[in-house]
């Protein structure tokens, strides 16, 4: 090697060490992105802990470009009213050292629960039994309300719209079975704690189980409301 091929290598060297040396440094004055995104995640975590489902958290991407001083202070986080908030939201994430600084972190929040599904394709005027339904883990953030957890409550249920495979059930998409027919003759059943009385009576609208509708005693004539309690079978006050 020549003196000059020497010469050139050596300053190349020392460039590259330079470099590496201004790289390190500056790296150490630029607070690390992935403890500020550390910091965002536990915090929306600890905020959510007693929500009561699977919580998943995702971080958005930080622009890499970002240079923040390092903090010399642990950094604080904060969103108000976070607790109650779900899907997409923000963290304050803030630095209160001698040179401060304050960034929103953009973050997805997923509630996840087992929740009532439907196994196959349903039409209209079905009734659900277990062969219709499949619990599955969703991110209920998506559902408004009125789901189902478990699948007993939706046995013997009528579809009130076709649904497709898939499809997580509500309040909604059902409704209860006509247990009593608007005509129909029924047991009207008035107690207390010391008498029970049963008379016959005329369903004057249909109902479900629970349904408050009118009912004739035919024996009096007399048009009163009632609960229906069981197929034919209506509680009135006496």
């Amino acid at each position: 090697m020549t003196r000059k091929q020497h010469n050139i290598v050596t300053h190349l060297f020392v460039f590259v060490l330079l470099l590496a040396i201004s790289i390190q440094v500056h790296a150490k004055e630029f607070h690390p992105l992935d403890d500020i995104a550390q910091t965002a995640h536990d915090f929306a975590l600890n905020e959510l802990s007693s929500v009561g489902e699977e919580i998943q958290i995702h971080i958005g991407q930080l622009d890499p470009r970002l240079r923040l001083n390092r903090c010399s202070l642990p950094l604080q986080a904060s969103s108000p009213g976070y607790g109650t908030r779900q899907g997409l939201s923000s963290v304050n994430i803030r630095c209160n050292d001698g040179k401060p600084w304050s960034l929103y972190v953009p973050v997805t929040i997923k509630n996840l629960k087992q929740v009532a599904t439907l196994k196959r394709a349903v039409i209209r005027g079905n009734v659900l039994t277990t062969d219709d339904i499949v619990l599955k883990k969703v991110n209920i953030n998506r559902l408004s309300s009125g789901y189902y957890e478990r699948i007993e409550q939706l046995l013997g249920k009528v579809i009130t719209q076709n649904l497709a495979k898939g499809a997580v059930l509500t309040q909604h998409h059902v409704k209860s079975q006509k247990t009593i027919q608007r005509g129909q003759t029924v047991t009207l059943i008035a107690k207390n704690s010391v008498i029970e009385v049963r008379t016959e009576g005329k369903a004057l609208a249909e109902g479900a189980l629970g349904d408050r509708i009118k009912v004739k005693n035919l024996k009096t004539e007399r048009v009163v409301e009632g609960v229906i309690i069981d197929k034919r079978l209506i509680n009135v006050n006496l």
